[in-house]
């Protein structure tokens, strides 16, 4: 019976996903604008209507789920012709705005493919804050991000890795709020999120060296890998890559393998990643703890706390399954968490219990 319920595991498939959800952190109280105001030095300055008396936060607030995602709008910077916030001999590079605020990047029209300046308001009027970058380029891939005495500004681009991009704000103890961006301006008006060549890359690096890492060794059909969640890449950082490869897809859930894909030298690393889950126990004893490089199930990655969430169904109606929550920690994939319900009695649950930690 064991051996049958883990073939079932590799070849389910379901268009609905039950009992784990992974959702993007939007919202927190503090304000981007005002996090940093006590801070003086040569390339920054705030705009406050108070800059003698402005708070700052002793306890920096963690991020708040998103449970009202908004759709985006992308456009062209076009759409701000006329504004003068940049000021004289300056650009608007890029532009994104919030539920509380407008963030205005800027460039010189002599470099106007550099961003520099960093202008963000505050839609109630309260103040704002203008940063230069002088010895450093603020473009990474993906996002612009902006350091002033150890805070982090980050007003991120819509990719389709990051569909749901923020602006974010890291502070010098690693804790960040985030704001979910609603409105996003680049010079150009893509019709689709961009992909970024480095995605592309850590991709089709994976698959055309596929059989040399042991990837889908056993079951693999290339045409899977459009079809249902599909074959993808997620960006970590600039130099790091989660690829995921759907080695098929069965009739309402997938088998997945993952790798990651790490460019730091001349020549990319790739390390194909293991998961841990709990097979179900014979009668009177506890489930066992085993490891595989395949996964079936919805997984659903979160880039920005670099986690996964995994639900498996052992069959079409849900009634019985397990979901998994792991973390990437260096080069590996640990997990947090594992509930199952593995008797399939017809008798739906909301949450499974815990079998792990």
């Amino acid at each position: 019976m064991l051996q049958i319920r883990l073939g079932l595991m590799t070849v389910m498939a379901s268009l609905t996903f039950i009992g784990c959800s992974n959702q993007d952190p939007s919202k927190s109280s503090p304000s981007p604008n005002n996090l940093t105001t006590t801070t003086t030095n040569t390339t920054s300055k705030t705009v406050s209507p108070s800059p003698d008396t402005t708070p700052t936060p002793t306890k920096p607030v963690s991020i708040a789920p998103n449970t009202s995602t908004k759709a985006l709008a992308i456009g062209d910077i076009k759409e701000l012709e006329g504004d003068i916030i940049c000021g004289k001999n300056k650009v608007i590079y890029a532009y994104g705005e919030t539920s509380n605020y407008r963030v205005y990047i800027c460039a010189d029209s002599k470099e106007p493919d550099r961003p520099r300046y960093y202008i963000s308001r505050n839609k109630d009027g309260s103040g704002g804050l203008d940063l230069e970058a002088m010895n450093y380029n603020p473009q990474k891939d993906g996002a612009i991000e902006f350091n002033n005495d150890g805070y982090i500004y980050t007003l991120e681009s819509p990719t389709t890795q990051n569909p749901e991009p923020v602006l974010r704000v890291t502070f010098p103890n690693k804790k960040l709020t985030e704001e979910q961006l609603l409105r996003y301006l680049t010079r150009s008006n893509p019709s689709k999120p961009a992909t970024t060549n480095a995605a592309a890359d850590s991709l089709q690096y994976v698959l055309q060296n596929r059989e040399s890492l042991g990837v889908c060794k056993d079951n693999f059909r290339s045409e899977d890998g459009q079809r249902g969640m599909g074959s993808k890449a997620f960006q970590l950082s600039d130099k790091k890559y989660l690829v995921q490869i759907q080695c098929f897809l069965a009739a309402y859930q997938g088998n997945f393998e993952y790798v990651l894909w790490i460019d730091e030298a001349q020549k990319p690393r790739a390390v194909p990643l293991e998961f841990d889950s709990f097979q179900e126990p014979k009668a009177g004893e506890k489930p066992l703890r085993v490891t595989f490089r395949s996964i079936a199930g919805l997984p659903r990655v979160n880039v920005r706390s670099q986690t996964m969430t995994n639900f498996t169904k052992f069959r079409g109606i849900g009634d019985c399954g397990s979901s998994a929550l792991y973390k990437l920690e260096g080069d590996r994939m640990v997990l947090q968490e594992y509930r199952a319900k593995y008797a399939c009695d017809g008798n739906y649950v909301q949450d499974f219990p815990i079998i792990y930690p």
